[in-house]
């Protein structure tokens, strides 16, 4: 007689006792009771005839067999998900996570373009950007990060380098001149750290004032809005502020420019390239950026 193959609730339980090491964590992240998820891994132990944890006082540590375990069981789970994201969706669809400021100021107004060529098929944005998307249990396709990290379990496709460069407003210049500018206005910072203004201090010395009042956000959309305005000069990602460059919206007021080493990157796992939808996207963006770079 076959064994009884485990359900796909019981290897979620698994696979989410397994990432918390705590079954009352993993509980809250089910909307289950934690004795409900210890059942229900019990249940699994008994299913597949071994212990997948050591129980201890304090924590919960994986056998072997459990270690074993996790990658079949995510890859189960990322299939299924698929699937069922596939027959749910009419048509063919792309799930994107993203920086609010990003997706507003670059990726949602060249989608335009995308939808010309590509009509049928539908690309939603959310912009829980503090929170990288578990891919096994989440209906996200990709996430546009933004950082300094590599991505080595992941594909991944680079869009560009930050870099940051002041500026204000065509109207704070009215009667002065920028390097005069630069010493007596607001500095309007797009972090709650004023790292950014710091940095600048170091590669340009002098070039503010000694004592610039600063006007701080934690956002760096907030933080334009407050230049357009004509609030201060703050220093912007030259990428995500080329519309209002090209239009005179905004002015530089120095040559100077800081390269952070963050970079906005594509993230998405090794399955999902192969996903129809996700594939047309993948291709337009990877020529956007080609075209972009010439």
């Amino acid at each position: 007689m076959s064994r009884q193959l485990p359900s796909i609730e019981l290897l979620q339980a698994f696979l989410t006792v397994a990432k918390t090491g705590n079954f009352g964590q993993a509980g809250e992240l089910l909307n289950l009771s934690q004795s409900a998820v210890s059942r229900q891994v019990a249940q699994l132990e008994s299913r597949v005839e071994t212990r997948l944890f050591d129980r201890h006082t304090r924590k919960i540590v994986l056998t072997a067999e459990g270690r074993a375990l996790v990658p079949v069981a995510e890859q189960v789970i990322g299939l299924l998900s698929d699937a069922s994201h596939m027959l749910a969706t009419v048509g063919r669809s792309v799930s994107l996570r993203a920086h609010p400021t990003m997706a507003a100021r670059w990726l949602i107004p060249r989608l335009t373009a995308f939808y010309q060529v590509h009509p049928e098929v539908t690309v939603s944005v959310d912009t829980v950007y503090h929170r990288f998307p578990d891919f096994a249990f989440e209906s996200i396709d990709a996430m546009i990060a933004y950082g300094t990290a590599t991505w080595p379990d992941f594909e991944a496709l680079d869009l560009w380098e930050e870099e940051l460069i002041p500026v204000c407003s065509p109207q704070l210049l009215t009667g002065t001149t920028p390097e005069a500018l630069l010493k007596t206005a607001r500095l309007v910072d797009s972090s709650m750290d004023r790292l950014d203004w710091r940095r600048w201090d170091e590669y340009y010395p002098n070039s503010t004032g000694t004592d610039n009042p600063h006007l701080t956000f934690d956002t760096l959309e907030s933080a334009i809005v407050a230049v357009k305005c004509g609030q201060g000069i703050a220093l912007v990602d030259a990428v995500l502020t080329q519309d209002e460059l090209r239009s005179g919206q905004l002015t530089r007021v120095h040559a100077g420019r800081i390269v952070t080493g963050g970079r906005y990157t594509l993230v998405y796992p090794k399955r999902v390239k192969r996903s129809s939808g996700f594939c047309e996207f993948l291709g337009w963006l990877e020529q956007e950026m080609a075209a972009s770079s010439h």
